[in-house]
């Protein structure tokens, strides 16, 4: 089976977007109707690079319903099933279900660092809103469509603040980013991940934990939006 991608839909929209992001300062955000329009296209962008292979795997089915692929919405209920990796599960992130706690905290000249960062749309949005933005993801083969879908998003997003590396997160110095951004699914021990953020997580910066199983040990919750919880390092808690 192979899935055909029709951008034509976009064509027009993706002048509209380069019009008014170029427009504005550099950094500076676009206005919320724009930037839903923009997190669409991001995603269903995102959606386009997914093997036949990725796609039976999430959706269990050999094809996939041509509206599913210019629908968010449909392609997160087409997703049935997880893909499970070697350091966990891959699931995409629904960038409607945190888009608002991205416009309330991904200010322009934060760092972002998304730990674990799949097809990159968490990295994009971030990018998009003016954070200067990193992605590390273990899968070469997520990272490789990554790389695919800033190519084709390279009219609306920055890339030279969407930053996408291949490796391990843990890997990364946390105290270099003002937010830290999870997924968390419950099938990855994030034990070593949490005890990294309470010791690196710099005063004054936080963590965007979405679908959260439980709240992380030696961190206060300081807002929620929907799915995402915010997280900061209380004062004087830094672990040993």
């Amino acid at each position: 089976m192979s899935i055909r991608f029709n951008a034509a839909p976009f064509v027009g929209a993706a002048f509209f977007f380069v019009a008014l992001v170029s427009a504005a300062p550099d950094g500076r955000p676009p206005p919320h109707a724009a930037l839903v329009a923009a997190v669409r296209r991001i995603q269903n962008t995102c959606f386009a690079t997914y093997p036949p292979a990725l796609l039976k795997r999430l959706t269990g089915k050999e094809a996939v319903a041509a509206e599913v692929q210019s629908d968010p919405a449909l392609q997160m209920k087409a997703f049935v099933e997880v893909d499970r990796r070697e350091k966990g599960l891959f699931y995409p992130t629904s960038l409607d279900d945190v888009l608002d706690a991205f416009e309330s905290e991904a200010r322009p000249g934060l760092r972002l660092l998304d730990l674990g960062s799949g097809d990159g749309r968490v990295v994009f949005l971030a990018a998009l809103l003016g954070a200067d933005a990193t992605g590390v993801e273990w899968e070469e083969s997520l990272h490789r469509l990554a790389l695919e879908a800033r190519e084709r998003l390279a009219d609306l997003v920055p890339k030279k603040r969407a930053h996408l590396k291949a490796g391990d997160f843990l890997r990364e110095d946390f105290s270099k980013y003002d937010l830290l951004f999870y997924f968390e699914s419950g099938t990855f021990d994030a034990s070593a991940m949490f005890d990294k953020i309470r010791r690196e997580l710099r005063p004054g910066a936080r963590l965007l934990l979405a679908h959260g199983v439980r709240p992380p040990d030696g961190l206060e919750e300081t807002a929620a939006y929907g799915v995402v919880r915010v997280y900061v390092r209380p004062e004087g808690g830094a672990a040993p």
